[in-house]
C-alpha cells in the first residue's frame, strides 16, 4: 500500500471515525474509499424492482444478467436488448453535520440472441463498482510538531465489466450456463494539502484490469418452481498507479508504480421462482461472497464474509388480456445486505425496499421497467457516516423478432 493510499485511509478514519473529526463536508459516499469502491447494486430488466432476486428466473420473454443459465431459455428468433439508467439521492449525516448528494448514469447495455434451438448468447456491459467522495477540511498533525496541516480529498471513477456469456437447455428441464468477465477502469483522486502556508497537491490515476470465470444452472422442478444456482470465480485484478506531485518550491514529480493487485472473491448464490397460476410470481435470492479469504494487503482488516439476502413478488392482471391495464406487472422486492466492511468495530450494512411496474410498450413483448427503490447504509454509532439512498431506475427491455416473413405486402 503506497503512503498517500495509507495517508488517505487515515483522513477517512479521522473524517468518520473519530467524535472530534474536523471534515465540514460530506459528500457522495465516503465508503467509496475502500477497495475500488461501491458496487454496482442495478441489474436488467425486471429484476432491480424485485429486490436484486433472480438467480432462477428465465429469460424466455427479457434478458437476466443474474444467471448465465437463463439463456437456454430464449426463445427461438427473437433478440432481447436492455439499456437501464439510474439516478440516486442521498443524504448523509455524521453526528450533528448533514449533507446530500445526488448522481445519475447508465447501468447497463445489454444484447441477446440465439445460437440454436437450445442455446442463447449475450453480451451485458454495466459498471462493477463506483468511487465518489469528496473530504473537505481535514486537519492533520505533522509529525515532530506541535502544528497541523489542512486536507482536501476529491476521488472519481471507478471499474466496468464486460460479460459474455452463454447459455444451454437440456431436455426443457435443465439449463447451464458459462461466462466470462473482463474488468477495465480507472479512478481518479486528487490530495490538496495545505503546510504551513505552501501547497502540495497530490493527483492519483489508478488503472485495473483483470478476468473472471463463472457458471449457473437453472432446474425446473416442475411449471410452477424452479431452482438456480451461481459461481462466480476469485480473480484478481492487476492494478497500476501513475501520480503527480505538485509543490509550490519545486518541480512536478511523476511516478508510474505498480500496486498490491486487488483480489475479488468467490461468489455462490442461490435462487428460487415460485408461481401462483398466471398471476403472481416470487423470487428469491442468497449470495455469500468470502472476502474474508483474500487477505488483501490493503484492507486493513476491514474486509469480511457478505451475505445478501434478496426477495421479490410480481403481479399482472390478466397476461395476454385485450385491455392495457390488464397486462402491465407490478413489482415489490426487499434486500438485505450484511456489507464486506468493518470499520470501529461495526459492520457497514444496507437495506431496501423497492416498486416497479412493467409497462408494455408492443405486443412482442417490449417492457418499459420502472423502479423506486428506499435504502439505508452505515451506521450512526461510532460517529460514523448513515446514509439514506432513494433510487430510480428506468430499463428499456426490447423483445425483436428476427427472420419472420411479413405475411402482407
Amino acid at each position: 500500500m503506497t503512503k498517500t493510499k495509507a495517508l488517505l485511509y487515515g483522513l477517512f478514519l479521522l473524517t468518520v471515525v473519530r467524535l472530534s473529526a474536523q471534515s465540514n463536508a460530506l459528500s457522495d459516499s465516503p465508503y467509496s474509499v475502500f477497495g475500488i469502491g461501491i458496487p454496482n447494486a442495478f441489474s436488467t430488466g425486471k429484476t432491480n424492482a424485485l429486490g436484486g432476486a433472480g438467480i432462477a428466473l428465465k429469460s424466455d420473454n427479457s434478458l437476466n444478467a443474474l444467471n448465465p443459465a437463463s439463456l437456454g431459455a430464449m426463445p427461438v428468433k427473437h433478440f432481447f436488448f436492455d439499456i437501464g439508467y439510474t439516478s440516486q439521492y442521498t443524504s448523509l449525516s455524521q453526528g450533528s453535520r448533514n449533507g446530500t448528494q445526488s448522481i445519475s448514469s447508465f447501468s447497463n447495455l445489454a444484447m441477446a440472441f440465439p445460437v440454436t434451438k437450445e442455446s442463447a448468447v449475450s453480451l451485458i456491459l454495466a459498471p462493477y463498482s463506483k468511487v465518489a467522495y469528496n473530504l473537505s477540511g481535514v486537519t492533520t498533525s505533522i509529525e515532530g510538531s506541535t502544528s497541523f496541516y489542512t486536507s482536501d480529498v476529491e476521488a472519481n471513477g471507478g471499474v466496468n465489466s464486460l460479460d459474455l456469456n452463454y447459455g444451454y437447455s437440456f431436455w426443457d428441464k435443465l439449463r447451464l450456463g458459462v461466462t466470462g468477465t473482463y474488468y477495465f477502469g480507472k479512478t481518479e483522486q486528487t490530495t490538496y494539502n495545505d503546510i504551513l502556508g505552501y501547497s502540495l497537491d497530490i493527483q492519483e490515476e489508478s488503472r485495473y484490469t483483470g478476468y473472471r470465470l463463472g457458471a449457473g444452472l437453472q432446474f425446473d422442478l416442475n411449471q410452477n418452481i424452479s431452482l438456480g444456482s451461481t459461481l462466480k470465480l476469485p480473480a484478481t485484478l492487476e492494478t497500476n498507479q501513475k501520480s503527480i506531485i505538485s509543490q509550490d518550491y519545486d518541480d512536478d514529480i511523476t511516478e508510474e508504480t505498480s500496486l498490491d493487485n486487488f483480489d475479488l472473491p468467490l461468489e455462490i448464490g442461490f435462487g428460487l421462482e415460485f408461481k401462483f397460476g398466471e398471476n403472481y410470481a416470487f423470487y428469491t435470492d442468497y449470495i455469500r461472497k468470502s472476502w474474508s479469504n483474500t487477505q488483501q494487503a490493503d484492507a486493513l482488516d476491514y474486509y469480511k464474509d457478505q451475505e445478501e439476502f434478496k426477495a421479490g413478488i410480481t403481479f399482472t392482471p390478466h397476461p395476454g388480456g385485450l385491455y392495457y391495464w390488464q397486462n402491465i406487472e407490478y413489482r415489490a422486492g426487499i434486500n438485505y445486505d450484511t456489507g464486506y466492511l468493518t470499520i470501529a468495530g461495526k459492520d457497514i450494512d444496507q437495506y431496501s425496499l423497492s416498486l416497479g411496474l412493467g409497462l408494455p410498450v408492443s405486443r412482442s413483448g417490449s417492457k418499459l421497467n420502472l423502479m423506486y427503490s428506499y435504502g439505508q447504509n452505515g451506521t450512526r454509532s461510532n460517529n460514523l457516516v448513515f446514509e439514506k439512498i432513494h433510487s430510480l431506475s428506468i430499463n428499456f427491455s426490447l423483445d425483436g423478432i428476427w427472420f419472420v416473413k411479413s405475411k402482407y405486402n
